[in-house]
């Protein structure tokens, strides 16, 4: 019965494919599989009129077919009906029973968003292709089309979500009594100042949206939240009873435009950007901000890259304008590709701040190096990093002023852990060890720190 269900159409195939055997006898009837691959036939040769006949004849056959329905998504796509498009897409993902029939159902409906310049949807059904993907041939083959997907995508978005059990969650002193300069003051720490110890859980979100774009510039209009928040453990709540969680949460807010375009030798750009937002901590709001940016982007060589930045910014007080404060942030960053494809790059940043407050008038700098492995070890991709601080205030206050200032000098390692091998839909684990301290020759400011985060990241 089957068979006849679909003879009509195949039969049809067979006089617009073939017109040169109209002379045969056009009641001959087709197996399921045959009729199949005529309606895959149809669709390579642009008869999408006729794909779609041939699945509608498959369906009367079994209306649960998912390559029937696959073939509808393509087909009415080509047909100008978007919404017959999309149902067919799903319903061919419903239906479908293995993983390779879901694989196959959801980089057609991918395919079919695509085509309706629908990227972000492209791109979701492409996740959900990962998670029946097991070869690394399927692997590779998602990451290609997301990767096409994306470009074609105005909207960029990126999530980071960590969650850190910490031994230092306040940046607070191991220290019990204060020491200036080496000498006693007989003052003691109150317990807030004590190094608390908990869990940090931090979301990042940044968007970027593509505004204008040629072959030399492009446009962008960018946001970002990130937003920390703690859970002190029971430990940190006898050390200081008379503390919460949301006295050490912190949320930042940026909104902001780039402007990038290509300038001098091929590879060689520079962006223009500002941006203003906010800064909450301890559940009050600390500070509005504006910032502009200048970079520097340059192509050394085949293997070097070199980038230059500066950003000028303006701090505005919620709480009093004697808090105002004037930012001038300069970096460098040469970044290397080893002849193995490991990388490594080392970056300089210097920073002035300056205020009415003499506690918040201050100059750093900082060093940081970071080495990437090409090649995984086992299951993990590995990065390495270690940074250098100093940071230095030419006059300080606490009950009266310091002599000599404050000077804190930093030393942090850290080494990151990619399982990309364990990925669902694209996203694997990752963790991250980060170890150091600071000293200080006020030693309010001496701590020391060992943070353990656990996060997820995209492969694509």
């Amino acid at each position: 019965m089957k068979r006849a269900l679909v003879a009509g159409v195949v039969a049809l195939w067979a006089t617009v494919a073939a017109p040169q055997n109209a002379g045969t006898d056009d009641s001959a009837t087709f197996s399921l599989d045959e009729a199949r691959l005529v309606a895959r036939q149809a669709l390579h040769n642009g008869q999408f009129e006729l794909a779609r006949q041939i699945a509608m004849g498959l369906l009367q056959a079994d209306a649960k077919d998912p390559f029937a329905y696959g073939v509808l998504a393509a087909a009415h796509s080509r047909l100008d009906d978007p919404r017959l498009a999309r149902a067919a897409a799903r319903l061919s993902y419903r239906y479908s029973e293995t993983d390779v029939q879901k694989f196959g159902a959801a980089r057609t409906a991918a395919s079919v968003a695509a085509q309706q310049e629908r990227p972000t949807a492209s791109q979701a059904w492409l996740r959900i292709a990962a998670t029946h993907a097991d070869t690394p041939q399927q692997d590779t083959l998602v990451a290609r089309e997301y990767a096409r997907a994306r470009a074609a995508n105005p909207l960029r978005f990126n999530i980071n979500l960590s969650v850190a059990p910490s031994d230092n969650v306040n940046n607070g002193t191991d220290n019990v009594l204060e020491v200036i300069n080496g000498v006693p003051t007989l003052g003691q720490f109150q317990g807030s100042s004590r190094a608390l110890s908990g869990t940090v859980g931090v979301l990042d979100v940044q968007l970027r949206y593509r505004l204008r774009a040629d072959q030399s510039s492009r446009t962008t209009a960018n946001a970002r939240l990130y937003t920390r928040r703690v859970d002190l453990s029971s430990e940190a709540r006898t050390i200081a009873p008379n503390v919460t969680n949301s006295d050490f949460a912190s949320t930042y807010a940026e909104l902001g435009v780039n402007h990038q375009f290509a300038l001098g030798a091929a590879g060689n750009a520079m962006t223009l950007g500002a941006a203003f937002g906010a800064s909450w901590s301890g559940g009050n709001r600390s500070y509005d901000f504006a910032k502009v940016l200048v970079q520097r982007d340059v192509r050394l060589s085949p293997n070097n890259r070199l980038s230059l930045s500066g950003v000028v910014e303006q701090r505005l007080s919620a709480v009093s304008s004697l808090r105002d404060a004037n930012v001038l942030t300069l970096g460098a960053n040469l970044g290397h590709k080893l002849a193995g494809g490991d990388r490594l790059s080392i970056g300089v940043t210097v920073q002035d701040v300056s205020g009415d407050n003499i506690n918040a008038d201050f100059q750093t700098a900082s060093l940081r190096a970071r080495y990437t492995f090409a090649k995984q070890v086992g299951p993990v991709q590995v990065t390495t990093g270690l940074t250098y601080g100093y940071t230095d205030y030419d006059s300080y206050v606490l009950v009266r002023p310091v002599d000599g200032g404050r000077q804190d000098t930093s030393l942090y390692g850290d080494v990151s852990l990619f399982f990309a091998d364990y990925d669902f839909a694209g996203f694997a684990p990752t963790v991250q060890v980060r170890t150091g301290r600071r000293s200080s020759n006020v030693n309010r400011f001496e701590i020391s720190e060992t943070t353990i985060s656990l996060g997820i990241q995209s492969k694509f």
